[in-house]
């Protein structure tokens, strides 16, 4: 297969060869602030925002679930709200990544609280971990 560009003819190899470059430039960098990470059973349950400092209002929450830190935890139904506040918000599933994703109004970062409830998909089994939004830090900063 090859793809014209300016009447120049490239190997679709050469692009794939781009990609894993292309990647790299949209990873986070190491100062991107995290929630720490929880643990229930086997699956450790890592949180992510964007914007990547929380702020005030609407906020993407991204929960990503491995178990092990190895496979994806793709079998969970997620769930997400502000503790103190009544209504949970189901995350939509983000493929087979282990990835969910919902947006939950922030009204105080320094004191709200994300509770995330996880469930097994078919059976009863639950646990709910709570992420203190004032807790967010940079990798670097956790990592020392």
């Amino acid at each position: 297969m090859f793809v014209k560009s300016q009447k120049k003819e490239l190997p679709l190899s050469s692009l794939l060869l781009l990609l894993p470059l292309l990647l790299v430039g949209c990873a986070g960098s190491e100062d991107t602030p995290t929630l720490p990470m929880k643990h229930w059973g086997d699956i450790e349950v890592s949180v992510e925002t964007r914007p990547p400092k929380v702020k005030v209002g609407m906020v993407e929450f991204v929960v990503i679930t491995a178990v092990k830190g190895v496979k994806p935890s793709n079998d969970l139904v997620v769930s997400l709200r502000m503790e103190g506040r009544e209504k949970w918000h189901q995350a939509i599933q983000d493929g087979f990544l282990g990835v969910y994703r919902r947006v939950v109004n922030v009204r105080d970062p320094a004191k709200d609280v994300l509770a995330v409830k996880l469930r097994v998909k078919r059976t009863e089994n639950e646990k709910i971990l709570y992420f203190p939004l004032a807790q967010q830090q940079t990798r670097t900063a956790t990592s020392q």
